[in-house]
């Protein structure tokens, strides 16, 4: 049996990652190293990141196909960058199979919380009357006893003020360019109201030098995202080139040539604090 409540589809326990606090200087493009920020219960907490043991990635139960994308993920080095810490409430958005679902369950531990979230993979009809990849998710979670995480049929079944941390992994693109129907505005505005003040999203795309959406090569320009997200009210706090491949010239899509092969940008926004 799952722990937790049925958030539409189905139950187990959750969490989203929240962050650490700090101005954006603008100046040049980092976060300004500020000694305090709103920590995942409202309070006051150092800026010191929480640093993961990766024997975490050895742990037993997750899948040999997830651990074979460790290396080109670095999903740890991203959690730690965002302020992930355990004990936090955090949210995997627009989960797809649960990579980060199963690694965040382990990162927040028992105490922590996390909330995987299908939104357009529980839609019937973008999918011909099924759902996509949600019983994959159900079953990796019965089957890791991941206790501490909730399956949300989408970001509306997620309680407001809840989330620490959210993490979107290379799917922010499918809101309007794929999906059109579905909209940035009211995910956005959504999404503001199910964080905790001061709390931190993050996002990862494929980098493009294309503007806007490229269509052939499934790319999102960054400055897009900045522009969606400080527009509704996020803080840009920081970026970082940890996922970045000088090598990828931006001319192939993640279907070609491996998702995890590309040069990926990383964003850190935050909900402000007042």
């Amino acid at each position: 049996m799952f722990k937790g409540k049925f958030y539409g589809i189905a139950a187990a326990g959750s969490m989203l990652l929240a962050g650490c606090g700090g101005a954006y200087d603008s100046a040049n493009g980092a976060h300004d190293g500020g000694e305090q920020a709103a920590d995942a219960h409202g309070g006051d907490h150092a800026a010191a990141k929480h640093v993961f043991d990766r024997a975490l990635l050895d742990a037993e139960g997750r899948p040999e196909g997830d651990k074979a994308q460790d290396e080109g993920r670095n999903a740890l080095g991203v959690y730690e960058f965002l302020g992930v810490r355990p004990g936090m409430t955090v949210a995997d958005v627009f989960c797809s199979g649960g990579y980060n679902t199963h690694l965040l369950s382990q990162a927040v531990g028992d105490e922590g919380e996390v909330y995987a979230v299908f939104e357009f993979y529980a839609d019937k009809d973008a999918y011909g009357g099924r759902l996509y990849k949600v019983d994959a998710v159900e079953e990796r979670v019965a089957t890791g006893g991941l206790e501490n995480v909730s399956l949300a049929e989408s970001l509306a079944d997620v309680p407001d003020e809840s989330l620490d941390v959210a993490l979107a992994v290379r799917n922010y693109h499918d809101i309007e360019w794929v999906f059109q129907h579905l909209k940035r505005a009211d995910f956005l505005s959504s999404l503001m109201a199910k964080m905790k003040p001061g709390g931190v999203v993050g996002i990862v795309e494929a980098a493009t030098h294309h503007e806007g959406w490229h269509d052939e090569t499934h790319r999102l320009n960054e400055q897009v995202v900045i522009d969606d997200f400080t527009g509704a009210g996020f803080e840009l706090v920081e970026s970082s080139d940890l996922l970045a491949d000088p090598e990828d010239d931006h001319g192939g899509s993640g279907f070609e040539e491996g998702r995890y092969n590309q040069d990926r940008y990383l964003l850190k926004f935050q909900k402000p604090s007042v």
